[in-house]
């Protein structure tokens, strides 16, 4: 990656999230959350062979601001740590992954009440890296379609149950099993759809 744009990204990131956040500020009804859930992902496709990605616990966090009576708006944040397995051409690998996905989407909800269903799309990136990568490595472009229930605990909290499917394009480029210094890593990425499904409850606060 150039350096310059590398230098760039978080301060670009920092500033999207700043101004998210102070839109979401002078919104009608603010929701904070924090997720936990399974997630099931399938294989990814190296040079040397494919790799098994193993299900495991997820956690996260969201904010959102309501934008009209039945639409929220989204952005989200999701951690999966995985261990990747393989017999691969150049031997057995086993190591693990963090999977890590920031999402920007809207929720639709089916009907008002204290028990709404509710239909989401998202677009975002996903990370799929080592412990010993760096944060900016290892994104690629995703999207997801998630749908659920929505359950009001009064004025000021909800409950949240959903099911989400999310897709990811894999680029040729990328890097697996790296370790210190930046450089030695065993495993090429090469271009692939990667799909993975997880159920999530979340616990939100209405402001």
């Amino acid at each position: 990656m150039n350096p310059k744009l590398h230098a760039l990204r978080r301060p670009a990131l920092a500033g999207a999230l700043a101004l998210f956040v102070v839109s979401a500020a002078g919104a009608a009804e603010v929701e904070v959350g924090l997720v936990t859930g399974g997630q099931q992902t399938g294989g990814i496709s190296t040079r040397e062979g494919t790799l098994d990605l193993a299900g495991g616990l997820l956690f996260g966090a969201t904010v959102g601001w309501r934008v009209r009576p039945d639409g929220i708006v989204e952005l989200a944040w999701s951690r999966q740590g995985s261990e990747a397995t393989g017999d691969l051409a150049t031997g057995p690998e086993r190591f693990d992954v963090v999977i890590d996905t920031i999402e920007f989407g809207g929720l639709w909800e089916t009907r008002p009440g204290n028990l709404r269903p509710f239909l989401g799309l998202s677009v975002g990136a996903t990370r799929i890296a080592g412990p010993e990568q760096d944060f900016g490595d290892g994104w690629y472009f995703s999207g997801a379609i998630a749908g659920g229930v929505r359950y009001m605990l009064g004025e000021h909290a909800l409950l949240r149950l959903e099911g989400r499917g999310t897709g990811v394009l894999i680029s040729d480029g990328g890097a697996l099993a790296c370790s210190f210094p930046p450089g030695g890593c065993r495993l090429g990425v090469t271009g692939s759809t990667l799909g993975a499904f997880s159920a999530r409850l979340a616990v939100a606060a209405r402001f």
